[in-house]
């Protein structure tokens, strides 16, 4: 069990702004609560392809440029001619319970701005960034700089084994039956430590799963990687099945199975389920009735072997070949304090804000690994994880995180598993958390958009075992009001491409009331009003309309996965769009807010699901579907402004301030919010108003809550009756969309809020092509809807 570091760097005249002054970090956490940025003296403009800033200094010796000339190589792109770069240090404000100096340096970070050309001679340019994490081994500087320490040379070493021991002998899983069955349908036999042959067991026919209910077996969250490197797989066909069971040498399985056997076989466990092959790939039927039960495949495992650090198959994940250096540090604050630190490079990162986190939270958010669609239940669902980053191992169960080298990290939300065991969480509380998860996972990649309901069918089945579930809703009012996320410059899409993809889906996924028939994010709301987000939001909250008729055909066995067909029948107030619509403002780049207005008086806010719009274009043809209403106290509809973190640079806090000031003075109804946000904009965003249209509120009535927390007993009707029952009635009700207006008069004060319309080809159905808000304000609000007349309305 060793640690190698690596040689003092030698640095260039540029570089040596690497080896910082700590006088220059504060030391007082009221100054920079969170993270803060050490910005250094480092400006570099180099050419590409050949780098020859870069060239002669790494020829010089310059250790630094060395690495960040490989990198830049590694990573550029065949439009852009030159890269601009920035150097630096990323700090962290230590978490609770913490112990250490006031600021803790975290990583370094090097932003590279590539500019170029397009075939049309249109300017181009495009940020990434080069995240290096940091470390030490302990002593005066590791404790003054609060660094980590550093990881070892093997990621089977000794150390980490007794780690991975000690969390798992506190650790209780639960078993569940996989549909009578103890055990998943085929493992592979991995055999014991050293050996080179496996072998694919059918565990129904095995003697040895025969006999007993309590053998381990591991599973494989891994990346497959591209259409090419997964070709390439080692994988299990039908007509390859009986020369698997017969057996198969090591130097035949792809590169990440060959170090999951290592693991498996290092901890002593037998069996191993790893998808490509433990299901039969060619064989649809075998690949409908398996992926049905992979939720319970990954949470019956003794552990999930989870692969951040490879982004294929065709790429293990316990390498430690590290791109790496050692600068050297000497306070200038305590000159008793000096020693050094190594920076090792993770990668590149396309968002300034996935280059700052902590190594773990990125490798389980922002990694490709993270990034594949099937990934959020394999995790989600696995009791115990193993989690194998750039730099470092991590071991997770229901108790909490265990990293290598005793990195000290505040990550309880990382816990896995139990949480979605039934009886673990209220029907409310879960549903709630499955529409935090479908935002999460709509962010997503599939290889095949027709797994999108199979790989998340195993969380939704816990969600909603029993209850209804239709393409990826449960069909309370408040799931339909969906947005759709088009931020990312190339996310830019036409109304025409919107309803042609809706008419002639191939393969067919969902219905276009269906979050799952979009190809982008979703957020479950819009940029003003997020309907429920919490439990006691259902008490403002109100169904207009009534589900007539819904429903849905699966292909396959499983309820929850994909689908043929989907149909959804509402009755409410179905309105034409007969107003003049305006367009306000793009929105983080490609999103478009567009305001309805009728004789020059406010009605509501739409939110389309197509971006690319233009002036003069028609929306006769759309109507306004009423779906539900919300009473909320202190919500602002105006937009609110948006400063950007860099544009703040050498401005004094008293600047800011009287600009926040006049920016709020000269907003003509309600004060405009300002908001910092940290880091740089995306090229899409510098284009037009740095405005965007998104508010957080806080409830009026906290004192409602308090009330239900603080009572046993209120009285209705003269009669007493337990409070938090009919707390827990009421806000049932809502979910269901069977609750009944208690107030009439209120409605002058509530928010109004559906889905947008379209005629579809076929006579009397319709596409759902966006959403909308209307506030209570001059013509808005639900009272806009009163007195009109109810129709019904088909949507598929």
């Amino acid at each position: 069990m060793t640690t190698t570091l690596p040689p003092l760097a030698h640095l260039c005249q540029r570089c040596s702004v690497l080896e910082f002054y700590d006088s220059d970090v504060p030391r007082a956490l009221g100054e920079h609560p969170g993270l803060f940025r050490l910005k250094l003296d480092y400006f570099l403009l180099d050419s590409l392809p050949d780098l020859p800033c870069l060239a002669e200094s790494a020829y010089n010796g310059c250790d630094f440029c060395s690495i960040l000339k490989n990198a830049i190589l590694k990573y550029s792109r065949g439009s852009f001619d030159q890269v601009l770069a920035y150097v630096f240090y990323q700090w962290r404000r230590p978490g609770e319970g913490e112990g250490g100096p006031a600021m803790k340096l975290q990583s370094l970070v090097a932003e590279l701005l590539w500019i170029g050309y397009d075939e049309n001679g249109d300017h181009l340019s495009l940020s990434t960034w080069l995240r290096f994490d940091i470390d030490s081994p302990p002593g005066p500087c590791s404790q003054w700089l609060g660094l980590q320490p550093p990881p070892w040379d093997k990621a089977l070493c000794t150390d980490n084994l007794e780690m991975i021991f000690n969390s798992f002998e506190c650790s209780n899983p639960i078993r569940t039956s996989l549909n009578g069955a103890t055990y998943p349908t085929r493992l592979i036999d991995v055999g014991v430590k050293g050996s080179y042959s496996c072998r694919l067991v059918e565990t129904r026919l095995d003697p040895i799963f025969m006999q007993s209910s309590d053998i381990q077996y591991a599973t494989l969250s891994y990346c497959w990687g591209s259409p090419e490197q997964s070709s390439r797989q080692f994988k299990t066909e039908t007509s390859s099945l009986q020369e698997r069971i017969c057996g198969f040498s090591f130097n035949q399985a792809s590169p990440i199975l060959q170090d999951a056997i290592r693991v498996t076989q290092t901890l002593g466990i037998r069996y191993l389920w790893v998808d490509a092959v433990c299901i039969i790939q060619d064989d649809k039927q075998d690949w409908y009735r398996e992926s049905s039960q992979m939720s319970l495949i990954f949470q019956n495992s003794t552990l999930t072997i989870c692969t951040p650090a490879s982004t294929s198959c065709q790429e293990g994940f316990l390498s430690r070949d590290w791109t790496m250096t050692r600068i050297k540090f000497q306070s200038r604050m305590n000159e008793a304090v000096s020693g050094s630190y190594t920076i090792r490079l993770v990668g590149e990162m396309n968002n300034y804000y996935h280059a700052t986190v902590d190594g773990l939270s990125f490798a389980l958010t922002y990694s490709h690994w993270a990034m594949r669609g099937w990934i959020l239940q394999e995790y989600e669902l696995s009791q115990r994880a193993l989690i194998f980053t750039r730099t470092k191992l991590h071991v997770i169960t229901e108790h909490g995180v265990q990293s290598e080298g005793n990195e000290t990290l505040d990550m309880s939300e990382c816990t896995r598993g139990t949480v979605f065991l039934p009886g673990n969480r209220n029907k409310l509380n879960r549903y709630l958390n499955f529409l935090s998860l479908v935002e999460s996972y709509s962010t997503m990649k599939l290889t095949h958009r027709s797994d999108k309901f199979p790989a998340i069918s195993g969380l939704a089945s816990r969600l909603f075992s029993g209850g209804a579930y239709y393409a990826g809703h449960v069909l309370p009012h408040i799931d339909l009001f969906w947005t759709s996320v088009l931020r990312q410059p190339a996310a830019l899409v036409s109304r025409e491409a919107l309803v042609e993809n809706l008419k002639s889906q191939n393969p067919y996924v969902a219905p276009s009331w269906s979050w799952a028939s979009r190809n982008h994010p979703v957020n479950f709301g819009d940029g003003q009003l997020r309907i429920v987000s919490q439990e006691s939001d259902f008490l403002d909250v109100r169904a207009e309309c009534r589900v007539v008729h819904a429903k849905t055909s699966i292909t396959g066995v499983d309820l929850f996965g994909g689908i043929e067909t989907g149909e959804l029948t509402l009755h409410g107030a179905v309105i034409p769009l007969i107003g003049h619509v305006q367009l306000l403002t793009s929105i983080n780049g490609n999103e478009k807010l567009c305001r309805l207005v009728e004789d020059g008086e406010y009605i509501a806010d739409l939110s389309f699901d197509w971006n690319d719009i233009y002036g003069g274009e028609a929306f006769q043809d759309l109507s306004l579907v009423l779906i539900g209403s919300r009473k909320v106290e202190g919500l602002c509809w105006e937009p609110i402004r948006l400063i950007y973190e860099h544009e703040l640079v050498d401005k004094p806090e008293k600047k800011l301030g009287k600009d926040i000031g006049t920016t709020m003075a000269t907003t003509k109804t309600t004060p405009m919010a300002v908001f910092v946000v940290r880091g740089r904009p995306n090229v899409a965003s510098l284009h037009g108003k740095r405005v965007v249209h998104r508010v957080h509120y806080h409830r009026g009535h906290d004192h409602d809550k308090d009330w239900f927390q603080d009572h046993a007993a209120g009285s209705m009707d003269d009669k007493m009756v337990d409070t938090e029952m009919e707390y827990q009635r009421h806000v049932s009700e809502v979910y269901h969309g069977h609750r009944r207006p208690a107030q009439p008069s209120d409605d002058d004060q509530r928010h109004a809020y559906g889905i947008i319309v379209q005629p579809a080809p076929e006579p009397g159905k319709y596409f759902r092509v966006g959403v909308f808000l209307s506030v209570p304000r001059e013509r808005g609000g639900l009272k806009y809807f009163r007195g009109r007349a109810m129709r019904t309305v088909e949507i598929i």
